[in-house]
């Protein structure tokens, strides 16, 4: 039955490929950032090429893994959909509690490291971590709701 929500070994796929999406973005605009002048956008790019690599990396090992769950044929189990359900949700949940974590890293930053540098570390890691607040909590709450069960 279509219930509005897709198959979690999908879900899991469009999770990486757009984090990989961003993670790209995020290495090409702080390269870009990284030729500036400026040393508050120069910070800001060094926080966007970490950021960029660390999100790349996680999306090619959520890729791996869910290649190795097909392989093994959990996709055509229910029990092991509902579990892999369960799971997603799980992990993006406690990603979305980690980016609350970065948003107070980087208010704390900004607050405190009185540099245009410190600035600008601080406002890179605002960005990252609201982006991927806002797409840690749109992805778990598209994880259907048999996951609770």
């Amino acid at each position: 039955a279509d219930d509005g929500f897709m198959n979690p070994f999908e879900h899991a796929q469009q999770i990486a490929y757009t984090l990989l999406g961003w993670a790209l973005l995020s290495l090409m605009m702080g390269l870009g950032l990284l030729l500036t002048e400026s040393p508050m956008l120069r910070a800001v790019g060094v926080q966007f090429v970490v950021w960029g690599a660390i999100d790349a990396l996680i999306a090619a090992v959520g890729l791996r893994d869910r290649r190795r769950r097909m392989a093994r044929g959990e996709a055509a189990d229910r029990n092991q959909r509902l579990a892999f359900e369960r799971h997603l949700r799980r992990l993006l949940r406690l990603n979305a509690g980690l980016d609350v974590a970065y948003l107070l890293i980087g208010l704390g930053l900004v607050l405190l490291w009185t540099t245009p540098e410190g600035l600008g570390h601080g406002i890179g890691v605002l960005i990252q971590g609201g982006f991927l607040l806002l797409f840690d909590a749109w992805h778990a709450w598209g994880v259907a709701p048999e996951a609770e069960a």
